[in-house]
């Protein structure tokens, strides 16, 4: 199995309020060289070597070097901007998260990142974003979310924990369907990209995004990489998904938290369609 990376060092004594908004600041920097320099000269530098880049109808890229031969061959979108509205940390305050809405030409998306704080600073370890889609101007843009007062629950740093929680979900919406897999998986105040300009927002909104699903399709994924946090409470996986029956092909990148009983719930999941193997 090959992971984003083993673990992370940890730090004692973080103020967490202060890395959050230390990673929403650096999160909006992004989003700003991005605008003005490009997806290779300003997104691709914030990038940790061995990041996965999810983006709207390509593979699940991974490494530097692959995300540097697609935006160089690629029609991506070279001026993309967005907005955060949530940001969380693990408890040694070096793995985070954040998401939002990118936004222009009267059309609004969704990206999810996993952040890794680094030397020089936060970079990513993941990032996702889903196909903007048109909005109206009655559509107000989402305030920022705030975070919950619950303290990180400490664990074991070893991304196997991740790979096997995220397998079994899987296993679960193979066997019982795609709704009582996520309803099981999801935490109370999850989120997720579901269809739209909007976030899915909260365990039963995420669980009816699957009413309309359709009889007898069966949502199949598999992880193919993970990162964790050294204080063992906040990790990402990332994978390849599909509904074989419909032709659909998609990848995806999830946020997962330890829970009090040690096991692991997702707090964020986005992806967006692949190219057919």
């Amino acid at each position: 199995m090959r992971y984003l990376l083993l673990a992370l060092p940890l730090l004692f004594g973080t103020d967490r309020a202060s890395e959050r908004d230390a990673l929403l600041a650096a999160d909006r920097a992004l989003s700003s060289r991005t605008t003005s320099l490009g997806m290779i000269h300003g997104f691709l530098p914030g990038m940790t070597e061995g990041a996965a880049y999810l983006h709207p109808g390509a593979p699940l890229l991974r490494g530097t070097s692959s995300i540097r031969a697609f935006l160089e061959t690629a029609d991506t979108g070279d001026r993309v901007a967005w907005s955060p509205v949530f940001a969380d940390i693990s408890a040694d305050g070096r793995l985070g998260y954040s998401y939002g809405f990118t936004h222009g030409g009267g059309k609004r998306g969704k990206y999810l990142a996993c952040w890794l704080k680094e030397r020089e600073g936060w970079r990513l370890v993941a990032y996702a974003r889903s196909r903007p889609v048109p909005v109206t101007d009655s559509v107000a843009d989402p305030a920022p979310r705030a975070v919950t007062s619950k303290e990180p629950v400490r664990g074991r740093a070893d991304p196997a924990e991740l790979i096997a929680a995220d397998s079994v979900f899987a296993a679960l919406s193979v066997s019982q369907g795609a709704k009582p897999a996520f309803l099981a998986y999801a935490a109370d105040d999850a989120i997720s990209f579901g269809g739209g300009p909007r976030m899915n927002e909260g365990r039963e909104a995420i669980g009816a995004a699957f009413d309309g699903f359709p009889n007898g399709a069966v949502l199949a994924w598999r992880p193919v990489g993970a990162a964790i946090a050294e204080s063992g409470d906040l990790g990402c996986t990332v994978g390849e998904a599909s509904i074989e029956s419909l032709k659909q092909y998609s990848k995806y990148l999830t946020i997962w938290k330890r829970q009090r009983d040690s096991g692991w719930k997702f707090v964020a999941d986005g992806g967006n369609a692949r190219p057919a193997p």
